[in-house]
């Protein structure tokens, strides 16, 4: 069954109103005690299971997975797009990127495999009966940013990509070869990850099994990169707006609604207070325990803090990886923080610094394993661009995972973007008693 375009991406929770189309209900509704709307962390899919579609071959998909990008840069987001096929090619869902949603970053990590992988995992844990992530094929308008490919190698699926990224993309060097992942995980970057050919261009990259080695017309990839670059400008004026100069503190902070959106996330906050960039051995009890906290739910035991310019710990957070690989407690932290600073209104943006501004804190460093890339890609898609001076490493963490040379080394390895315009600054804590107490309590 042939169909050449999809009309995608204007989502609500229980079910997906397409512009332009009908509206589509979930396949199969989650039970109500597990459907938890306000923490769906993948808006921006559409479940298409109800619609049994099959596409031809996979370069069918590609054009799916332009049209779904174009109907991204039409809420003015990043013109990025992607799909999840099953392994006769049925299509499971259909992803627009959602970084930015009426105006404003709803959420820095909200690229579209990143959410397909977060949707896949949320409906395996309601229950709902899907084919093993290796018998599936994410097919993506553009090469995965590194948060993307750490999330689709935890995740264990393959993907095929329309156009190629030099800047940002996991296969910037364009020969297959992944120098921006860590050794253990570039064999299997290798098994997993093709690019389709271009008729009268390049020839398809990667293994047969993924993409049948199928090439695609120029004009497809034209309209995948012309949508995407055209994107680019609109969305970094909007993650860049607001007052310049440094915030104000919040612990002078009078407004209802900024303080009400603080609370909301982290009823905590501002409860502990360091010199800037400088935690020390009083963040290590709320850190071991919401560490202990995840472990319990059946996650990982990790957490991360945020302190702000002024030194407040403004946000605390563990994982969620017991509903998906992926949730990590970075990615739970850096997605609280952007909808703090969404729902504070106006008045937020004298107090609340974004994400690079501010120091991170996190109980493990980052490791050589798929969600550690995913992690480093995440920090850079949450801050696009430069971070400012700081007197301080504006990631730290306590205990390590690695050595410095070798987390050093990695930094270096990443695309363009990350290593050369970026530059993470990740070091560990300089306070010797919180490394001690968290270390002694590590288990």
């Amino acid at each position: 069954m042939m169909i050449h375009s999809l009309n995608v991406c204007n989502h609500t929770h229980a079910t997906h109103k397409c512009s332009g189309g009908p509206t589509h209900s979930h396949a199969s509704p989650p039970p109500e005690s597990t459907a938890n709307p306000s923490d769906n962390v993948a808006l921006g899919v559409m479940d298409m299971r109800s619609e049994k579609k099959v596409a031809f071959n996979t370069a069918q998909a590609a054009m799916w997975s332009v049209d779904a990008a174009v109907q991204a840069a039409s809420h003015g987001t990043f013109g990025v797009g992607g799909v999840l096929l099953g392994p006769h090619k049925e299509l499971l869902a259909v992803s627009c990127n959602r970084v930015i949603a009426d105006g404003k970053v709803a959420d820095p990590t909200a690229h579209g495999e990143r959410q397909i992988v977060d949707w896949y995992f949320e409906q395996a844990a309601q229950g709902q009966q899907l084919p093993a992530p290796e018998d599936c094929t994410i097919v993506s308008s553009l090469d995965p940013c590194m948060m993307c490919a750490g999330s689709i190698l935890t995740g264990g699926f393959n993907v095929v990509s329309t156009t190629l990224d030099t800047r940002a993309g996991v296969n910037w060097t364009t020969d297959g070869q992944y120098p921006t992942v860590p050794d253990e995980l570039r064999d299997q970057a290798k098994e997993h990850f093709a690019y389709f050919g271009i008729e009268g261009g390049r020839d398809y990259q990667g293994p047969a099994m993924v993409g049948e080695r199928q090439v695609i017309a120029g004009d497809v990839e034209k309209r995948s990169l012309d949508t995407f670059l055209a994107s680019l400008g609109q969305v970094q004026n909007a993650i860049h707006s607001g007052p310049s100069g440094p915030v104000q503190d919040l612990k002078e902070c009078q407004d209802p609604k900024v303080l009400a959106a603080l609370k909301k996330y982290y009823p905590e906050a501002l409860t502990l207070r360091f010199p800037e960039g400088q935690p020390g051995s009083a963040l290590a009890q709320p850190l071991l325990e919401a560490a202990q906290a995840a472990r319990e739910r059946g996650g990982a035991y990790n957490a991360a803090a945020l302190l702000d310019p002024h030194g407040n710990v403004v946000m605390l957070s563990s994982g969620r990886e017991e509903r998906s690989p992926i949730r990590t407690a970075f990615m739970e932290l850096t997605r609280s923080w952007a909808k703090v600073r969404s729902e504070a209104g106006p008045e937020g943006e004298k107090f609340l610094a974004p994400l690079k501004d501010c120091t991170l804190v996190t109980l493990f460093g980052p490791g050589s394993d798929g969600p550690s890339v995913m992690e480093l890609g995440a920090y850079g898609s949450s801050v696009e661009g430069p971070l400012p001076p700081h007197q301080h490493a504006a990631w730290q963490y306590v205990i390590p995972r690695q050595s410095q040379a070798d987390l050093d080394q990695e930094i270096k390895s990443l695309p363009p973007l990350y290593s050369e315009v970026i530059r993470p600054q990740i070091q560990q804590v300089s306070d010797p008693a919180l490394v001690h107490l968290c270390s002694h309590n590590e288990h």
